[in-house]
């Protein structure tokens, strides 16, 4: 009797939430290369309460997650013809229908944003069309969603302002490559980069002007 052959069934059952999260895709067994696991995490924080609507707040903590592409992810966006696109680039996904095929996701399931002056207005529009149309969010999440207040609390700065300290504390910074997280700035970057971030600011406010109060 072959008593032996089933033992490496056992490997999934020590993972129930296997289906729910998407970070156990990292299981060495399925890792084929030997690359690190990719690095992801929630924009969410503690301090969201203060400062963001309570729709804001769950979208930060139930729908979008931050990760920073592999090569894998350069090489499925060069076909769109999109921006370029490198490695260790930092984007936002739609954390519902990360695991589909790119194209069997709606429309703006993963976004890279050029600075984080842009990553609320990247969020504010996967809410405007990407949530709308993702048919891998849960009914019951999509219901909370809906019926959570859009007014923020009262006399706090900018909300856009607020997201923007909120991803520098994540480690995030701005680089000619995009966002990249903290520790792959390059030293000789240091001070260019305050430059860079006072002149893309303007273009983006005034670009931004019109639907920059979204909910």
């Amino acid at each position: 009797h072959h008593h032996s052959q089933p033992q490496p069934l056992h490997h999934h059952q020590q993972h129930p939430h296997h289906q729910q999260h998407h970070h156990h895709h990292q299981h060495p067994h399925q890792q084929h290369h030997h690359h690190p696991p990719q690095r992801c995490m929630s924009l969410a924080m503690p301090t969201d309460v203060d400062s963001l609507s309570d729709r804001q707040c769950y979208v930060r903590s139930e729908f979008v997650e931050v990760f920073e592409a592999t090569e894998k992810d350069v090489a499925a966006r060069h076909s769109k013809g999109a921006q370029k696109l490198v490695a260790g680039q930092v984007g936002i996904r739609c954390m519902y229908c990360c695991h589909l095929r790119p194209k069997d996701r709606a429309e703006r399931a993963v976004c890279y944003p050029s600075s984080i002056s842009r990553i609320y207005q990247t969020v504010a529009d996967m809410q405007r069309f990407h949530f709308e149309q993702c048919r891998e969010i849960p009914p019951e999440i999509r219901k909370v969603y809906k019926s959570l207040k859009t007014t923020r609390p009262r006399g706090v700065g900018s909300p856009q302002t607020y997201w923007i300290q909120s991803a520098k504390l994540l480690n995030l910074s701005d680089t000619e490559n995009g966002i990249r997280f903290g520790d792959h700035r390059s030293s000789s970057s240091g001070n260019g980069e305050s430059n860079n971030n006072a002149s893309s600011l303007p273009t983006d406010e005034s670009g931004g002007s019109s639907n920059r109060e979204i909910s």
